[in-house]
């Protein structure tokens, strides 16, 4: 038995093979280097009996060579792949479950049951570049897999690198992947070749991303639980990327943004018990944050400019008005963009920095001792009260009748919302749930007023503004804003008079 220590990466660029030995030896690093055609087979019950194990089960042909293995259930972070697994090599090319040890199999298991049931799944066959590269103290094998993924007549492209930790240690491995960064336009794979085969041969998609956490805390521990936060965020990052990738739709881009804005909420929540070396963590975070604030007034504007969308035949009686929304929204970056971007060597850094604190995040380089012996439920019915009483102060503030008043509480009832996200699955659901839901009505009410007052900035621009047709349009917008106020002062009388669910 062996556990797999090895980062994957999906790549874009071409020539992927030379760039990795020009880099190699712009940095003297020794490397052997070997070409081989690989042919696997995935096998497992019509039923997934396997899958539900969390195994994995492949025959292997590599030349002459015939190998089976299974990987067990293992972790996977940030592209960061663990995974024991067992290998023995076959004269046949059907897979023998008794020649695996006996004790990887869950007691009640029916290994001869299981082995009479196999089935073959899909298949992978690429070609694969490897170099077994001397880094500092380790020794990595990095490898450039080129080929497809096939199942019942259909195919999924492979074009992917990964880097294995063969001996030494893991910090070796995270610095040869910045070296990689900085030569090759990367995204780290969350999903092995064998998950991405089960998929098709299902013809299953990937989940649907939510922006909530799901923290796998074991204790009322302060540190864990952010680190288990920190986690889950990555986790869904990188999960979205990869969703926005295969639509181009602003609305999975939105939910990257959420994320992230989660990722560096949680830094400034627990950042008493944080040291100096996660500030720059934070930093790069709001950074990201900064470069894509264009999603939700692009959003905005598409929504307006949806000819099936609710304003849209309102707006078509200004030939000019639609003009200028469309000249907006040109100014906004293209998919070909951000998409460089989230393969860029800036970004990939921050998620390897990212992954390198929860791995190795029990280090006192991230926190102060203080974090180890509080309470996180304390803590959090702490923050979530702070929240609350910050929000309330500034809503209570707000005029009924007074749009721009409303609209600049985004922000206050956004980071009050994040907070619900960090802490509130540590109290009953039932009662979280009812308290969100005004506050919730109020964050969808005024995304409304911004498309709202998105076309009075427009309409205030046009030449044409005091034509009949333009007045109907700004009536038409100011009743719209009016019906709106009222029904956000109705959400925030219900929101302020709801107990807080952490206090009950």
């Amino acid at each position: 038995m062996t556990t797999e220590v090895e980062l994957k990466y999906l790549v874009l660029n071409e020539n992927v093979a030379q760039r990795i030995v020009e880099l190699l030896n712009v940095h003297q690093l020794p490397f052997t280097h070997q070409v081989k055609q690989l042919s696997n087979c995935y096998y497992d019950t019509a039923d997934l009996a396997l899958r539900q194990l969390d195994m994995g089960l492949r025959i292997r042909i590599d030349g002459g060579a015939i190998e089976q293995t299974i990987k067990t259930a293992g972790q996977v972070v940030g592209g960061l792949h663990q995974r024991p697994e067992y290998n023995v090599a076959m004269t046949n090319a059907f897979p023998e479950l008794s020649l695996f040890p006996d004790n990887i199999w869950p007691e009640v298991t029916k290994v001869d049951k299981l082995q009479a049931e196999l089935i073959p799944l899909f298949n992978t066959d690429f070609t694969r570049e490897l170099w077994q590269v001397s880094f500092a103290d380790s020794e990595i094998e990095l490898v450039f897999d080129q080929g497809e993924i096939s199942s019942s007549g259909e195919q999924l492209a492979i074009f992917e690198i990964e880097l294995e930790l063969i001996s030494g240690n893991r910090g070796d491995l995270f610095a040869l992947a910045q070296l990689l960064f900085s030569t090759l336009s990367l995204r780290a794979g969350t999903e092995s070749k064998a998950a991405r085969g089960y998929q098709l041969f299902f013809k299953q998609r990937r989940p649907s991303t939510t922006v909530s956490l799901d923290i796998q805390a074991a204790s009322d521990n302060i540190q864990r639980y952010f680190l288990s936060g920190i986690d889950s965020c990555l986790q869904k990052l990188q999960q979205v990327i990869a969703d926005y990738l295969q639509t181009k739709k602003l609305t999975k881009l939105a939910e990257f943004v959420d994320i992230l804005s989660l990722l560096r909420h949680g830094f400034w929540l627990f950042e008493q018990h944080l040291t100096d070396n996660t500030q720059e963590l934070r930093a790069e975070i709001s950074h990201f944050i900064q470069l894509f604030a264009w999603v939700d007034n692009a959003i905005y504007l598409r929504e307006l400019m949806n000819k099936t969308g609710n304003y849209r035949k309102k707006l078509e009686y200004s030939e000019q008005l639609i003009q200028r929304l469309k000249l907006e929204k040109s100014h906004f970056p293209d998919y070909l963009m951000v998409k460089q971007l989230l393969h860029s060597e800036r970004f990939n850094q921050l998620q390897l920095s990212l992954l390198v604190l929860v791995v190795d995040g029990n280090s006192s380089n991230y926190f102060s001792q203080q974090a180890s012996a509080g309470s996180v439920t304390e803590f959090a019915k702490t923050k979530l009260s702070d929240s609350l009483i910050a929000l309330e102060k500034e809503v209570v503030k707000v005029d009924n009748l007074n749009a721009e008043q409303y609209l600049a509480q985004r922000k206050m009832l956004h980071r009050s919302l994040l907070t619900g996200h960090w802490f509130g699955e540590l109290f009953n659901e039932q009662s979280r749930a009812e308290f969100r839901i005004p506050w919730l009505d109020i964050k969808m009410g005024l995304r409304e007023l911004q498309s709202l007052w998105i076309i009075k900035q427009q309409l205030e621009k046009l030449d044409e503004r005091n034509e009949p047709e333009i007045q109907k349009i700004i009536r038409w917008q100011q009743s719209k804003v009016e019906n709106l106020l009222t029904a956000l002062s109705h959400s925030k009388t219900a929101a302020l008079a709801l107990p807080a669910y952490w206090l009950s």
